[in-house]
């Protein structure tokens, strides 16, 4: 076998080399996640692995496909059971309608009737969770328990365990109250009662909301301890957005009160006027059911177009009964004019509120103002942790200018495939987003393991079998040569190994220009000769390698007889003299080094011996 046949069995042996340089950017990161390379084994036709390819695929997608639609389907269903009530409930509040002719209080039946179904579905989950509690004990619900999330690694706490709040959450109080006891309501009993049952309403409430609050806890809990993670995925975002529906959706419950208030104000002062005032009757609310009213009365006693806070003030309800909203059936109008004035109040913390001196109404505006506060607090905290996992991930795309040309410059000195630069710049992206520590300054440090071996086959395996004492070396050996490579980037004009130092380590030049030559001393000046180029694929102190393979761990390290410097910005791989003498240990077969041990150590024992017995013959 001649010595170009060696060769080429050293470099085909073992496993096959990829060939870097056709591989696109597609490729190259299948390669670095190690994808790449797994195929079954066997000898088959092409239409029978085409034929296995496309049943693969289409039992893959189907299964995925259904995967999908089944986890969109529950999540959806929990979105729904966290958002749902929050956002059904207060269409209750919106039904009353002021019928401002005939001063009488009338249903939006259309409302009403979307209100009672929608809160239906809303109830639906209370009513789930009863049932699994109650059923548990006798069956294994796991259709229960998987759409409830109950047995997730991760478990969102969106449903209260105690029984109690889930009968309060699931009692039709809004129904009754502004259905069947508001349009009653007709004397000052009544509007004792009627406070009694809007404080019934704000209670459950408060307990169909409770689990949003438990929601929105958890996930900024699971956001805090995995922002690097939510970071890299780029979802860091569903955490914020999930908090500003939170603030939406509490200006969506401020608007609504606020006009089931202003009804409330203006059947109170209707209540108020006839009680005082003789030639009013007022026996009954229903537009249906009406008798004779001093509909004149009425409107000089309460008046609210124009107002007149003399006569009667209605505080901050007045904007609501001035604008004839009260009076609508115009849902969408009624839903955005007061959404616009709990956001707007809910944001400013009640501060251009202008209220009466009414003490329920100073109650509510005071409400809003600790609302607004808290929330405020609440996702200024989060915002906080939102803005530090974003922070690394910004900063890495703003280097995008500086990384990204060192990335296409490295590309063309290590002569791969033109168009790999976006995938190579994804990897280093990933890995700068792991670890906040490391520095961008050598790209291929930041590359995957499963990349950097290919790649330093790529670039120096054609040149270690041209070594001297490498010669015809097994694969293996080679191997653990460029496994133990390190790359090391040098600034231009730097010192990379002086003259007449321990030649301590081989470099292999990949990038940029180095000088080596060797200085004399003439007079007190220093001055230079013999300078030659070191560039790219070119080694320098070859030498080391025949001093692994031929000294004994007696030996001393060979003197570097020439100063090497940086021409200019230069990038080399380095093997340190230690990790050479430790693979030829290694493989002591591959350079007989146990024959030149022991050819050493006698050696050194005949000498010893002359020395310490006096003998020179």
């Amino acid at each position: 076998m001649n010595s170009a046949e060696s060769v080429q069995k050293n470099v085909s042996s073992n496993d096959e080399s990829t060939d870097l340089t056709s591989l696109s950017g597609k490729e190259i990161l299948e390669l670095a996640k190690g994808k790449r390379g797994k195929r079954d084994g066997g000898d088959r036709s092409k239409w029978s692995t085409l034929s296995v390819t496309i049943q693969r695929y289409i039992s893959s997608t189907w299964f995925e496909i259904r995967y999908l639609i089944r986890y969109t389907l529950i999540y959806l269903f929990r979105i729904a059971i966290i958002f749902g009530p929050m956002l059904v409930d207060p269409l209750f509040l919106y039904v009353p309608i002021i019928n401002e002719n005939i001063k009488c209080l009338k249903p939006d039946e259309k409302l009403e009737k979307i209100a009672i179904v929608l809160r239906l579905f809303a109830d639906l989950h209370y009513l789930l969770i009863i049932m699994y509690r109650v059923l548990r004990t006798w069956w294994k619900l796991s259709f229960l328990e998987g759409l409830l999330g109950l047995h997730d690694e991760i478990e969102m706490p969106i449903i209260p365990k105690s029984p109690i709040h889930n009968i309060l959450a699931i009692l039709p109080i809004p129904q009754i109250v502004i259905l069947i006891f508001l349009p009653t309501t007709r004397e000052s009993r009544s509007l004792n009662r009627m406070k009694f049952l809007n404080s019934l309403i704000l209670l459950q409430y408060v307990a169909r909301a409770y689990p949003v609050y438990r929601a929105c806890k958890e996930v900024n809990r699971y956001a805090r301890e995995n922002s690097k993670e939510l970071a890299k995925e780029k979802t860091i975002w569903i955490t914020g957005a999930l908090n500003f529906i939170m603030y939406i959706v509490a200006s969506h419950v401020l608007g609504a009160f606020w006009y089931f208030f202003s009804v409330q104000r203006k059947i109170n002062c209707w209540i108020s006027t006839c009680r005082s005032e003789n030639g009013c009757e007022l026996n009954h609310l229903q537009c249906h059911n009406t008798t004779f009213r001093n509909v004149t009365l009425l409107d000089d006693m309460c008046p609210t177009n124009p107002p007149n806070a003399m006569v009667h003030d209605f505080g901050i309800f007045g904007d609501a009964l001035q604008s004839g909203i009260v009076g609508t059936t115009d849902f969408p109008q009624k839903l955005l004019m007061c959404f616009s004035w709990g956001l707007r109040n809910l944001s400013s913390f009640a501060s251009n509120l202008n209220s009466s001196t009414n003490a329920w109404e100073s109650v509510f505006v005071i409400s809003i103002s600790i609302s607004g506060l808290l929330l405020f607090m609440y996702l200024l905290g989060h915002v906080q942790t939102f803005m530090q996992a974003i922070t690394r991930t910004s900063q890495i795309l703003q280097g995008w200018g500086v990384i990204f040309p060192r990335i296409e410059f490295m590309v063309s000195e290590y002569g791969l495939k033109k168009g790999v630069e976006f995938a190579i710049w994804k990897l280093v992206r990933e890995k700068l987003e792991e670890d906040e520590g490391l520095a961008a300054e050598n790209i291929f440090s930041l590359l995957p393991q499963e990349l950097q071996s290919p790649l330093k086959c790529h670039l120096f395996l054609a040149t270690l079998t041209k070594l001297e004492g490498l010669e015809n070396k097994d694969r293996r050996v080679l191997d653990a040569i460029m496994e133990d490579l390190e790359p090391v980037s040098y600034a231009d004009g730097t010192y990379i190994i002086r003259e007449g130092e321990p030649l301590d380590r081989m470099l292999f030049i990949t990038q940029g220009i180095a000088l080596a030559y060797k200085t004399g001393t003439t007079g007190g000046e220093s001055g230079s000769s013999s300078t030659t180029h070191i560039a790219k694929g070119e080694v320098y102190g070859k030498e080391l390698m025949v001093w692994a393979a031929k000294s004994t761990p007696f030996s001393g390290l060979p003197i570097s007889d020439q100063t090497v410097k940086s021409h200019e910005k230069v990038e080399v791989f380095a093997i340190r003299a230690a990790r050479l003498k430790r693979i030829v240990s290694k493989f002591p077969t591959d350079f007989n080094t146990e024959v030149i041990t022991m050819v050493e150590m006698t050696s050194n024992w005949i000498f010893n011996s002359k020395y310490y017995y006096g003998g020179n013959n």
